[in-house]
């Protein structure tokens, strides 16, 4: 079900379990009543594929500005050189280096193997989690990120929320994918040892013995690699990316028109709403933007970000954000702060998932900038399934759940603003 253009929204959060002191300070934000419908957001951030490398990704930046300039509201792009390719070619990277080590195996030159199992996490490593280009530059391409500012003319902190407009598809899913990523460091230990082995028992004349199990191994670990990283482009349907991440961009435009038609305006918090490309080319494109515009940030800052909106009005925060070989926790004074909003409008706490993930936040909290993630949270805790895939369209989300969502980012913004 969508509301037409007029349609008046929540003009102060549903009552049931809703602190007094949390619905003064939603009622300050008195909705407009011309607000972008659902029908019209959700047909441009829930409705076809945004693939980083691809028109439709410049053709959603050039709406969004045009949605926040129609509202009154300040707002600009901001351009980078994008790299979309990254994670498809890393696949393809695995798949050769791994062969190639298997070759050397097989033929018994254990030094060319060892030499290429120290290489190829070096060049992942490097290319993944360090952002150096070192096959990543292929295909580069300027890309756009869509950035909206609303508050005081003197502010004393700022509020960063955020969400990302591309999507993606893949072969497997995040759950399929997990023990892929998660076997990734021990399976190039075990390739190690067995060339070490090897060199040894080449070295005391003795009869090849790990060449034998090192090879299907480092065979079979390269053909899942490049199926996790690269097969989704050759997947038909793609994923229109509505969950992930559309809605929650629909929601934060919703927010901005709102915050843009209070009749109290914000005293000290400048609100900066980030919607942002990349995020699925291994969460390129906002470290380029951090890296040019908060190292350090201008204001003390904090930031917000979302993902896999609108699936359910509760939500949930990841425990972290990680990379290969580090991880940062979600940031523990915004976590009070989500918290405290959550059992004020949906009488119970926030959940905090037992894993992590690898979102936008994460480029934020490498840079010092306390951070953290906010998703619908499913039914019994669940997992999210299915999300870079053709099941990610636009009627798996509930617009109902976005008007709450959009109610607490409103109370969330107002709390830290007071």
């Amino acid at each position: 079900m969508h509301e037409d253009e007029h349609e008046h929204l929540f003009a102060e959060p549903a009552r049931d379990f809703v602190h007094p002191v949390a619905r003064r300070a939603a009622m300050r934000f008195v909705p407009l009543p011309m607000l972008t419908s659902w029908d019209e957001l959700l047909g441009m951030l829930a409705g076809r594929p945004r693939e980083n490398g691809d028109a439709a990704i410049r053709e959603t930046a050039e709406y969004l500005l045009s949605v926040f300039q129609r509202a009154g509201i300040e707002a600009d792009s901001f351009t980078y050189m994008a790299h979309p390719y990254r994670l498809r070619i890393a696949g393809i990277v695995i798949l050769l280096g791994t062969l190639f080590y298997a070759w050397c195996m097989r033929v018994r030159r254990a030094r060319l193997a060892l030499a290429t199992a120290v290489a190829l996490p070096v060049i992942l490593l490097a290319n993944l989690d360090y952002y150096v280009p070192i096959f990543g530059w292929i295909g580069r391409v300027q890309q756009p990120h869509i950035e909206a500012r609303i508050g005081p003319s003197q502010p004393v902190q700022q509020l960063v929320l955020s969400a990302h407009f591309d999507s993606k598809t893949d072969l497997l899913d995040h759950v399929e994918r997990a023990p892929i990523d998660y076997l990734g460091l021990p399976v190039i230990l075990l390739l190690l040892a067995a060339a070490v082995l090897e060199l040894r028992r080449r070295g005391a004349g003795a009869p090849s013995g790990p060449a034998r199990w090192s090879v299907p191994v480092a065979a079979l670990y390269g053909l899942v690699s490049f199926a996790a990283l690269t097969g989704g482009a050759f997947v038909p349907s793609r994923s229109h990316g509505a969950l992930d991440d559309g809605a929650a961009c629909a929601t934060l435009v919703r927010v901005a028109e709102r915050l843009a038609a209070a009749p109290a305006p914000l005293q000290r918090t400048a609100v900066r709403i980030l919607l942002l490309s990349g995020e699925e080319a291994g969460v390129h494109g906002s470290w380029e933007y951090v890296r040019a515009r908060f190292a350090p940030p201008p204001l003390p800052t904090r930031v917000i970000n979302m993902e896999f909106f609108g699936a359910s009005a509760d939500l949930a925060v990841f425990k972290s954000e990680r990379f290969s070989l580090r991880s940062y926790p979600a940031d523990p004074d915004l976590l009070a702060l989500v918290d405290r909003v959550h059992r004020a409008r949906r009488g119970k706490p926030i959940h905090v998932t037992w894993y992590g993930a690898a979102t936008d936040a994460r480029s934020f909290l490498a840079h010092g900038v306390p951070a953290l993630t906010l998703l619908s949270d499913l039914p019994g805790h669940a997992l999210a399934r299915h999300m870079h895939s053709d099941y990610d369209r636009r009627d798996k989300i509930d617009p109902r759940a976005l008007d709450e969502t959009v109610e607490f980012l409103l109370q969330v913004v107002a709390e830290a603003d007071a």
